[in-house]
């Protein structure tokens, strides 16, 4: 063999050998070294996650009525590596341009393609949805890898509509990802207590936000492979973790009575045009919430108006309601009783340095008496004996100046001051209701003590959890009791306050065939950077029935009421007020008359009016 030859085929096998022994390198390489980024890699064309979102638990009153719960809905997503896959682009070009995908790749190059397929996205897109082809392109375009979120909250029926137009325009790297979306039947009802859930499914106010944790569940997780078509191919499912539904929450509220008391302050509001008003009711022996409503409220479809819960954030000086804790202190110290007598001085009372007066020149009256006709100077005597610390100490027990612990949020503590902050007049001034700060919701539980038997409940909203339908329920922690005052002495201010319905200032909230037991209320209203403004009040009412056997406790409180047809005092605006729901209120709960006859008469005497 020529000399020349056997140099150049030896030179052709050396290099041969050499250029296999690299192609064998680079295998090993890719075998051994890259093989799981690779895979990684190959895994991203064709796998998909897809998170499984957990329904938010549900929330229900006492008797099983929905209040607030899930609604499927679907977001519309765009995977952006799959949006730029070669394979997805040509197929969805083949169908706009009647070519072949194969040809398309043939002629166009890689960035071009993906680019032709970007336009045609958009496209289709906003032709079928109401996104602006401009900010469309620019968000699909904006980065290569990960999700897009390009709309929320799809119904059901539109995506339907959806899936059609992505599947007859084979539109892929766009998914329809099913997610739930929160309704509430009654969305103008209980607002403030059930509170709200912002876009991202978190729990912002009342009970959503408290219960968020339990409510929210747990999301699931999908692994899954899919076609050129964005169909998912199930014999290669990857894996799949199930979501786990959130803990559903039952309330202590009857939704029949809350949309009584509702209907009730939407006509006080009309009337009297006040700045804000709320009522409470609520069940002595358990603390339990039954009805808790404000007004202005909070429209949970249109998420407009007052979203704080007034009934528990915002704080007014109560005025003569609070004389139950003078009361109640004084009777249980033993230092007054019924038939003791108390000097009023004739509405006018100026023996310590400081002037109080009396909306009448009462002289020589009975404890009883003091309370009923809600003499103020009558009140401060009468508890004067016990010192301020030890008053001090009961306003404390009765509940004021501290949290109650109910499941809302932004729950006021209120304000009662320690005695080191008092001045002259502090001690008078807080045992008419003057001076103290208090909320709503605590002037109800405190109205409670003396229907309890002076023992103090607080008050509860949260019957307790489930997980489902027909799931047992999990109680949570009950409310928590101390004892306020001795049973005799709660007996004793019971009777006191039956007075006071019957025969002195809280006569409009009598109910025929209940003895009702309650207090008036008239507070001057106080404005910040103001002081005192004349012929503007606070006005409120507070009682409970049957009197002798307490089913039910109600409190209406009404910031500055406007009339000219009525003074604005507790005894004319709030008591018939509170009547009116507690008329409503003994039929829904069914609570039984304790003057039975007197109905029987009314009845009878009706007819024989109907006859004439």
């Amino acid at each position: 063999m020529d000399r020349g030859i056997q140099k150049r085929v030896i030179g052709a096998g050396l290099f041969l050998g050499l250029l296999l022994s690299v192609l064998a390198i680079r295998l090993i390489t890719l075998q051994i070294f890259d093989s799981d980024e690779l895979a990684k890699r190959a895994r991203a064309h064709y796998e998909h996650e897809q998170p499984l979102e957990a329904r938010r638990g549900r929330i229900y009153d006492r008797h099983g009525e929905l209040l607030a719960c899930d609604q499927v809905i679907y977001t519309l997503v765009a995977d952006c590596r799959h949006l730029r896959d070669p394979g997805l682009a040509s197929i969805g070009l083949a169908k706009k341009e009647n070519a072949g995908p194969r040809h398309l790749r043939n002629t166009y190059q890689n960035g071009e393609l993906q680019e032709r397929y970007l336009d045609y996205v958009v496209e289709v897109l906003s032709k079928a949805s109401q996104l602006s082809p401009d900010k469309l392109s620019a968000k699909l375009r904006s980065k290569e890898k990960g999700e897009l979120v390009l709309a929320r909250h799809i119904e059901a029926d539109y995506r339907r509509q959806l899936e059609e137009i992505l599947d007859s325009h084979a539109i892929g790297g766009i998914y329809l990802r099913k997610s739930h979306q929160r309704i509430y039947p009654s969305p103008s009802s209980l607002t403030q207590v059930l509170g709200y859930v912002s876009s991202e499914h978190e729990g912002k106010a009342g009970v959503e936000k408290v219960f968020d944790q339990a409510m929210r569940g747990i999301d699931g997780l999908k692994v899954c492979e899919r076609d050129r078509q964005r169909r998912e191919i199930l014999a290669y499912r990857k894996s799949k973790i199930d979501p786990v539904p959130g803990r559903d929450v039952h309330l202590t509220i009857d939704m029949a009575l809350q949309s009584e008391i509702e209907l009730q302050l939407d006509s006080l509001m009309a009337t009297y045009q006040p700045e804000k008003i709320s009522t409470i009711w609520l069940r002595p022996q358990t603390g339990e919430v039954l009805a808790m409503a404000s007004r202005p409220h909070f429209d949970l479809e249109t998420r407009v108006g007052t979203r704080r819960n007034i009934a528990v954030t915002d704080l007014y000086e109560p005025g003569s309601t609070f004389k139950v804790v003078a009361f109640g202190a004084a009777l249980d110290r033993g230092i007054i009783s019924r038939d003791t007598l108390i000097d009023c001085h004739y509405g006018a009372y100026d023996a310590e340095g400081f002037a109080m007066k009396d909306h009448a020149p009462y002289g020589e009256l009975t404890a009883e008496m003091v309370l009923a006709k809600s003499s103020n100077i009558g009140t401060y005597l009468a508890v004067k004996p016990l010192g301020e610390q030890v008053f001090h100490r009961y306003m404390s027990l009765f509940g004021f100046g501290k949290k109650s612990g109910i499941a809302l949020t932004a729950e006021s503590a209120g304000a009662i001051y320690p005695v080191n902050q008092w001045n002259q007049t502090s001690f008078s001034s807080k045992a008419i209701g003057y001076e103290v700060m208090v909320t709503p919701l605590q002037m109800a539980a405190a109205c409670a003590v003396v229907a309890n038997g002076g023992i103090y409940r607080s008050p509860v909203l949260i019957q307790g959890l489930s997980d489902g339908d027909n799931a047992p329920l999990e109680p949570v922690a009950r409310s928590s009791t101390r004892r306020v005052i001795s049973q005799h002495a709660a007996k004793e201010l019971t009777e006191y306050l039956v007075t006071a319905a019957r025969d002195g200032t809280g006569r409009r909230a009598a109910i025929p065939g209940y003895t009702v037991a309650g207090k008036t209320g008239t507070a001057r209203k106080h404005v910040e950077n103001v002081g005192y403004v004349e012929g503007r009040y606070v006005v409120s009412y507070m009682g409970f029935l049957p009197a002798h056997d307490p089913q039910l406790v109600g409190l209406i409180v009404i910031d500055d009421p406007q009339s000219k047809d009525k003074n604005l005092y507790g005894g004319t605006i709030a008591a018939p007020a509170f009547r009116s729901i507690a008329e409503e209120a003994v039929k829904i709960l069914r609570i039984e008359p304790d003057q039975a006859e007197k109905l029987t008469a009314i009845s009878a005497a009706d007819k024989v009016a109907a006859v004439r």
